[in-house]
């Protein structure tokens, strides 16, 4: 006989794996975003195959957040915070969906040869890589959030920080793009690329939020 604490224990277990793969792999695909920032920042290499590994990664987000969304509904009411899990899984969604944007955006912009100024390159990986940082947060503050709350609740305090330093760049880079030299194409492209990156890190500050919800 399973006893309804014994049940919610083993689901609470099943549901934090779940998430935590679904963070790990959010990390995993905005990695392959950071190389094709470099490769169009240093005017090198080439992004060939990378989408697709996104897009690979993307499909097991999926794979996951369906056996999140089972898994709930299996629980029913025996678990007291199922809807904060609930809208855990759906910014987990929304993040992967900027993520694929973002790359898609990219990719596009590197294939067609368009050429970034060095001011909005450089703009561009500084947005980039605090977008990582609070990926890299996020993740780290669900690892702890199964037996740490108060180290998973001071991970989503560091996430709030990287936010307001991303959101201190964004209207200059944001500028900095608009004003450019660059092929009115490019600039509409990039203008739309650093617009889904700042959604990107806007999400991570919910997830955030319903992650210190739970650990409370």
């Amino acid at each position: 006989m399973v006893f309804p604490v014994e049940s919610e224990d083993r689901s609470m277990r099943n549901l934090l794996m779940l998430c935590q793969d679904h963070a790990r792999l959010a990390v995993e695909s905005y990695r392959k975003v950071l190389v094709i920032v470099d490769i169009l920042a240093k005017k090198e290499g080439a992004s060939e195959g990378l989408m697709d590994s996104i897009k690979a990664i993307t499909n097991e987000a999926n794979t996951i957040k369906t056996a999140l969304i089972k898994e709930l509904h299996e629980v029913g009411g025996v678990l007291v915070n199922r809807d904060d899990f609930f809208r855990l899984i759906s910014t987990f969604g929304d993040i992967m969906d900027e993520i694929k944007g973002t790359a898609a955006r990219l990719i596009e912009t590197e294939k067609r040869g368009w050429i970034l100024t060095e001011e909005v390159a450089k703009g561009i990986l500084e947005l980039a890589d605090l977008a990582f940082d609070s990926l890299l947060k996020l993740r780290e503050a669900m690892m702890s959030l199964g037996f740490n709350s108060d180290k998973s609740i001071g991970f989503t305090r560091q996430i709030d920080d990287i936010e307001k330093r991303f959101d201190e760049r964004y209207v200059d880079v944001q500028m900095s793009v608009v004003t450019s030299s660059m092929e009115l194409p490019a600039m509409l492209i990039l203008k739309d690329t650093v617009n889904l990156m700042e959604n990107m890190v806007d999400k991570v500050r919910d997830a955030s939020d319903h992650i210190r919800i739970i650990a409370l």
